[in-house]
């Protein structure tokens, strides 16, 4: 059952992210949604297996749902938020975007605590919210240090 609650959730998040309009090119979604999975699976990795505070279900469809989660869905839901902002919104809109999108991150993982892809042990779901908030902001200062370090300086190399 989680297995297939995952692959729909999973397959909703990929054809919303390509019929979106997006306000950044293909390289830096590229660049965005890669950082973002790096700095998701450390952290996965960091408290489920290390500190082991939740742990994941040794079933083996289980164990792809919550594989799905962590590599498709979640990088996806913050590419789609960081995608859906205007540049020039403002700081307060920002934010919104960010609360929200934390906010359907955080149903995904009560699902997966609901459907018993994970179980939780010395853990609060408001942790996880403060990480999906945090993971926003990396993805904003990423794209920020993108733009400032590799695009300025493509454009000053072709203006050469």
């Amino acid at each position: 059952m989680a297995f297939a609650v995952y692959f729909f959730i999973g397959w909703i998040s990929i054809i919303c992210f390509f019929v979106q309009k997006k306000k950044f090119s293909v390289v830096e979604n590229t660049v965005l949604f890669l950082c973002v999975l790096i700095v998701n699976l450390n952290w996965t990795w960091l408290i489920y297996e290390e500190l082991g505070f939740i742990t994941y279900s040794h079933d083996t469809w289980n164990f792809v749902a919550y594989l799905i989660k962590r590599s498709i869905v979640i990088p996806l839901l913050v590419l789609i938020s960081l995608n859906f902002g205007r540049t020039d919104a403002s700081l307060l809109k920002k934010l919104t975007h960010i609360i929200v999108s934390s906010l359907v991150i955080l149903a995904v993982t009560s699902i997966s605590h609901y459907l018993k892809v994970t179980t939780v042990k010395d853990w609060s779901i408001l942790y996880d919210f403060f990480y999906y908030v945090a993971l926003h902001i990396f993805g904003h200062l990423i794209h920020k240090w993108y733009q400032t370090y590799i695009v300025e300086k493509e454009n000053e190399v072709l203006t050469r």
